[in-house]
């Protein structure tokens, strides 16, 4: 093999699923410097998509076990087999952002391809792309004078992209009306970090809520700092601004209703609402996005569900910003949870929820840790360059 002429290697190592290229490239230098090649990157996506295109596959998501980083893939077309467990399929363990063990990652978010991770000391941050093998450590300051040490942990995180400069972003904010309020951005051109100097809001952003980046910018939902009135709020990256508040698809919501984002794609976003005090779940799908400072929903509720066949406690609630993806053509959403034993959980669960009545539970994996829930994000390979 490692005779073959070199565009006889591209044709045979292109057809070497994502989930492989580490071997690959460990096998020898020359096999390692081809894979590491941005036209035979290229060509190797361009594989890969038109394989999963042609097989019907279902997209890669990166899900968060434990505080590791796990590859997984859930085929849906398995739903209505008997053995429901089929439906997940574990693609790979991604090793650590040096290539050993992994950090503990407490929160990971996406954008492009790039994971941001956040290890439970934030004194360091790392944006990580997986295709490549690239990471980028990101110090990070605190200012404890202003805040109690006890607050470190919540601070909020989002990855972006400033579509101007065509460079990623992270953004960094802390917001307790009573403390300070301090708002920081990362610039990968710069390698460093400045204060934005944003007017003041008369929203906030929830404790616990994942903003959802989508075409380059990250949505939140967010309610009024003095009333129950709820929206979703926008940051553009490119403009370094949030946007006025938009609409939800529902009225009434409150901070203590679980309230998550996913998407469709690049394209649309999808709300997941479960009212604090009921058994219903409802997933509302938006219309196409063009800009970051308008959004509208379709007319009719995606999905409703009654889910009370989670019940075995009076007080049973997704978490506040649960994952979850969902499957247009099959109408059904994956929520992810840990299981019904709510007092002491020991499995990872996905439950599928479908139309009429349709509910059914996959097992995902044992869970050491029983109350830090399972986070979801989509992947796609990227070929940005992080050095």
């Amino acid at each position: 093999m490692s005779d073959l002429p070199r565009d006889m290697a591209e044709e045979v190592l292109c057809r070497i699923p994502v989930t492989s290229l580490r071997p690959v490239r460990s096998t020898c230098k020359k096999w390692n410097t081809l894979s590491r090649c941005g036209v035979f990157a290229k060509k190797h996506l361009a594989h890969q998509a038109k394989v999963a295109e042609e097989a019907k596959e279902d997209t890669l998501v990166v899900m968060v076990m434990d505080y590791r980083v796990y590859l997984m893939r859930f085929n849906l077309s398995n739903i209505n087999n008997n053995n429901v467990e089929s439906c997940v399929e574990r693609e790979a363990k991604l090793t650590g952002p040096d290539g050993s063990d992994q950090i503990d990652v407490h929160a990971i978010f996406h954008c492009d391809g790039l994971l941001l991770c956040i290890p439970e000391n934030h004194s360091r941050i790392v944006v990580w792309n997986p295709y490549w093998g690239q990471t980028r450590w990101i110090e990070c300051t605190h200012n404890y004078h202003l805040q109690p040490a006890t607050y470190e942990d919540k601070y909020t995180y989002a990855l972006g992209y400033d579509s101007s400069s065509n460079s990623h972003k992270v953004l960094r904010f802390s917001d307790f009306p009573t403390k300070f309020v301090e708002f920081k951005i990362y610039e990968f051109s710069s390698d460093s970090w400045r204060i934005l100097d944003l007017l003041p809001r008369d929203w906030v952003i929830g404790y616990g809520e994942r903003g959802l980046t989508l075409k380059g910018n990250t949505y939140w939902f967010a309610s009024e700092r003095r009333s129950t009135n709820s929206f979703l709020v926008c940051f553009d990256f490119t403009r370094e601004t949030f946007w006025s508040p938009l609409p939800l698809p529902f009225e009434d919501a409150c901070r203590e209703d679980t309230v998550s984002l996913s998407s469709v794609r690049e394209d649309q976003l999808v709300v997941l609402f479960q009212p604090w005090d009921t058994l219903t779940l409802e997933i509302w799908i938006s219309n196409k996005i063009d800009e970051p400072n308008a959004v509208s929903w379709n007319n009719k509720v995606f999905l409703s569900a009654d889910i009370r066949q989670l019940i075995v406690h009076p007080q049973r609630q997704f978490p506040v910003s649960v994952s979850f993806l969902i499957d247009e053509e099959k109408k059904i959403a994956l929520v992810f949870d840990k299981d019904k034993d709510i007092q002491n959980p020991t499995r990872e669960v996905a439950y599928i929820i479908g139309v009429d009545g349709y509910f059914k539970e996959a097992d995902v994996r044992e869970c050491a840790d029983n109350v830090l829930t399972a986070l979801i994000c989509s992947y796609v390979p990227s070929l940005v360059q992080l050095n």
